[in-house]
């Protein structure tokens, strides 16, 4: 904020005076101009800056490598409008081929090996709907100073509203099902699962009040056993995100749902959101030949699909009024820049996140080492392409595969169309944008890609409009906890 106010909007105007008037501003604290640099490089590294090496401690911003992942899809799957989003070997940070050798040496891609032809614009959207040139604003084009002030305004917002609102049985508590051993219930957008750290009246404190017992009893059979209030609990959903959570009622149903949920047996989630700007399937497959990757990445995908029979989760091709779909295989994991978000993983990442690790170690936190990034998958098919409050939105049903945190947010995001209102992921959203990819290499991957001007434009009608993230768990199936009996609920999102 200091900076803005001493250089105005020169710093907005002249982007590419931003490294040498924060080297000048903080050379004023930091009386050594080699330390003012490195300070520099560390809060100021969007990928317009050139990379930086600091000689004392080996330090480098990767940004503008851009690792891309590759769009594939056999003929069956174009068929069946079907893609596959995913990395290479050399790219797959999860992958036994990646050693640690290779993640140290993180190979240059060659030269515009990852340049394409955009395809011609299928769907008849607004300007606003399409990609831009690289000549349009950009989220790396904003000042770190105005992106950190805008993430405290919403961080300020999101706890204001949670504290000014009146969380009651009539208004926030839907129950979908009950009986001895479960509650199912559909939360609204807005409200915290459990008690946060400032204790706010949550869904589990009205699901007590009504499904619970002041009088647990560890003596009683496990079957009829009532339970307290925290151990109720069996699975969350984030406070902007609508949709069912079920409860438990007894300890024999906690004890098997927590198993049924943690082995992922038996269990099955599918969610619905509305993402900005449209995403045309036929687009994303018209650009697998032309996709990016080193040589010999796209032989090795394409080993590894069998040919021979589509994906059991393809949508099938008898289905004239299909949009299509695929599958999203990015690994994910903790944004050290961003915490506690998430990001997709890349070698470039994850070498920064070491070294991160590395240079805390050497100041006096011995203990904390580097988490590994996880394999992460999410399916996903389009339901339609729509307008909200005049902006294009995908209507898009997720499925995910693997339960990682925030999975289907960054998954959406790392696609080029982040979630309508995600206020962490999202336009000035408090994570990396674009799921940890810069907007020029989401501009060379994404053949969709939500514009700038979209991404801002539609921000503000969801503020203005007082609207939450479109992200609903639509249903839920499970192995009921005591009968066995496979059970479903459904429950229609409200946007």
């Amino acid at each position: 904020p200091a900076i803005i106010a001493a250089t105005g909007q020169t710093v907005y105007q002249n982007r590419l005076a931003l490294p040498s008037l924060v080297c000048s501003f903080i050379a004023q604290i930091y009386h050594s101009p080699c330390e003012a640099k490195r300070h520099t490089c560390r809060y100021f590294s969007g990928s317009n800056m050139a990379d930086t090496i600091s000689e004392n401690n080996n330090v480098r911003e990767h940004d503008n490598m851009g690792t891309r992942y590759q769009i594939s899809s056999t003929m069956m799957e174009q068929k069946n409008k079907w893609v596959r989003i995913s990395f290479g070997a050399l790219d797959d940070t999860t992958s036994p081929q990646n050693s640690q050798k290779k993640q140290k040496a993180v190979p240059q891609p060659p030269p515009n090996s990852h340049e394409k032809v955009l395809p011609d614009q299928k769907l008849k959207s607004d300007d606003s709907s399409c990609k831009t040139s690289l000549q349009e604003p950009t989220l790396q084009s904003i000042p770190e100073s105005v992106l950190q002030y805008q993430r405290q305004l919403r961080k300020i917002r999101a706890a204001d509203r949670a504290s000014k609102t009146n969380v009651n049985i009539q208004d926030h508590l839907h129950t979908v099902y009950f009986d001895d051993h479960i509650a199912v219930t559909d939360k609204p957008s807005g409200i915290l699962c459990v008690p946060g750290v400032n204790k706010h009246k949550s869904l589990l404190n009205l699901v007590f009040e009504v499904y619970g017992s002041e009088n647990a009893n560890d003596e009683e059979s496990p079957s009829t056993a009532a339970l307290p209030r925290d151990s109720m609990i069996v699975h969350r959903l984030d406070m902007d995100t609508s949709g069912i959570v079920i409860f438990a009622r007894t300890r024999l149903a906690m004890s098997e749902l927590h198993k049924s949920f943690r082995e992922r047996t038996g269990t099955k989630k599918v969610y619905e959101a509305l993402l900005v700007g449209w995403l045309d399937i036929d687009q994303w497959i018209e650009s697998v030949d032309e996709s990016g990757g080193r040589e010999g990445d796209m032989e090795e995908v394409e080993e590894t699909v069998d040919k021979s029979k589509p994906s059991e989760d393809v949508v099938s091709s008898d289905d004239t009024e299909s949009l299509g779909g695929g599958e999203i295989n990015l690994p994910l994991q903790r944004d050290h820049r961003h915490p506690p978000f998430m990001r997709v993983s890349t070698p470039e990442s994850e070498a920064e996140a070491r070294l991160a690790v590395k240079d805390l170690n050497h100041n006096g936190y011995k203990k904390l080492i580097a988490k590994k990034p996880k394999p992460s998958t999410t399916k996903f098919r389009i339901l339609s392409h729509e307008k909200w409050m005049g902006h294009p939105v995908t209507r898009m049903e997720l499925i995910p595969i693997t339960g990682r945190t925030h999975q289907l947010r960054a998954h959406c995001a790392a696609m080029g169309h982040p979630i309508l209102g995600d206020l962490a992921y999202g336009f000035f959203g408090e994570a990396h944008p674009n799921g940890g990819f810069s907007d020029e290499v989401m501009s060379k991957m994404s053949p969709t890609s939500a514009a700038f001007e979209l991404r801002r434009d539609a921000e503000d009608t969801v503020r203005e409009n007082g609207r939450t993230m479109c992200l609903h768990a639509r249903q839920l199936t499970i192995k009921h906890p005591v009968t066995g009996e496979q059970v479903s609920f459904d429950v229609a999102p409200s946007f």
